[in-house]
């Protein structure tokens, strides 16, 4: 049983095709195409005619690998740009239309409890509740959950390219930027800060994404930069990351991409991103910072393979 997956993000559209094993997954085809819908905007809520074309020329080449891996079922996910777009409709219609490929578009609240499937598939979990955070390019997700059971989940309108197009910071950032960055959070995390004090998760586990981006730079000054590819779990040294994010403050878009471990599709976005994570990281006492290489994709397969 071959299953393809295509999760399609505000910045990148990712392609998975895995076949079933007995009750495990054979990963045959990992694949990541930048698209950034959120990107030459005329209109806030609107995705521009350069965007939709490289959306749907990138649909045409995953269908293209599809149907070259005799895949017997497509699984997709259309996240925060085709909620949140009023063309949105239009650019399924014409992904269809080229590629034969129907994007299934779904909530926030399935979208993080879809995070959640594929973090645990990724991270042993245990009865202490844990923060787990995906950052994404339109939203970003929060869930709390133990070995048993998502004891809260939220999808916020705070994903790094939204907060870039809000704010549009000077490069590097300066202190004005980083101060009404903060501010923003403080008022719109609210509700997470409440599911905090309830639950008090003491440690927070990154999916995929910028939190692979924050490893693989410090990784590769350890010189251990193909660790990544032979886990799905990796604890940070919260020092070295805090170290990290002061640098990345400081830094120009051209000195990030001469970064080590930086992945050039990255380098716009993850100033804020690590501000994100700094902000929930100081202001609700987390005490240990993860990786899970599994995010959404792998939760829609973990998903399939319960069904």
């Amino acid at each position: 049983m071959r299953i393809a997956v295509i999760d399609c993000g505000t910045n990148t559209f990712h392609l998975l095709i895995a076949e079933l094993n007995g009750e495990k997954w054979k990963f045959l085809v990992r694949k990541k195409m930048v698209v950034k819908l959120a990107s030459g905007r005329i209109h806030p809520n609107e995705i521009s005619d350069k965007a939709i074309a490289k959306a749907v020329n990138i649909m045409q080449h995953y269908g293209e690998i599809i149907a070259a891996s005799k895949v017997h079922k497509i699984l997709t996910a259309g996240t925060a740009a085709f909620r949140d777009a009023r063309n949105g409709p239009a650019l399924l219609q014409k992904i269809y239309s080229a590629s034969g490929i129907k994007v299934n578009v779904i909530s926030g609240a399935e979208e993080a409890s879809l995070i959640c499937q594929g973090v645990c598939a990724a991270v042993t979990m245990n009865a202490s509740p844990s923060l787990i955070m995906d950052i994404g390019g339109g939203s970003t997700e929060f869930i709390i959950c133990n070995d048993k059971k998502i004891l809260w989940k939220k999808s916020f309108r705070l994903g790094a390219a939204r907060l870039l197009m809000e704010f549009r910071p000077e490069d590097p950032f300066v202190k004005k930027d980083i101060t009404r960055v903060n501010q923003y959070l403080q008022e719109q995390l609210q509700p997470l800060e409440e599911a905090i004090r309830k639950f008090q998760p003491e440690r927070l586990i990154g999916a995929s994404g910028s939190f692979e981006t924050f490893a693989s730079i410090l990784l590769h000054r350890r010189g251990e930069a193909n660790l990544l590819r032979r886990t799905t779990h990796y604890q940070f040294n919260l020092k070295d990351y805090k170290n990290l994010h002061r640098e990345l403050l400081l830094s120009t878009y051209t000195e990030r991409l001469k970064i080590p471990g930086m992945l050039r599709m990255r380098a716009d976005m993850i100033v804020m991103a690590s501000l994100l994570l700094t902000f929930v990281l100081g202001n609700y006492q987390i005490k240990r910072l993860d990786l899970s290489a599994f995010a959404l994709k792998e939760g829609l397969l973990t998903n399939a393979l319960k069904k």
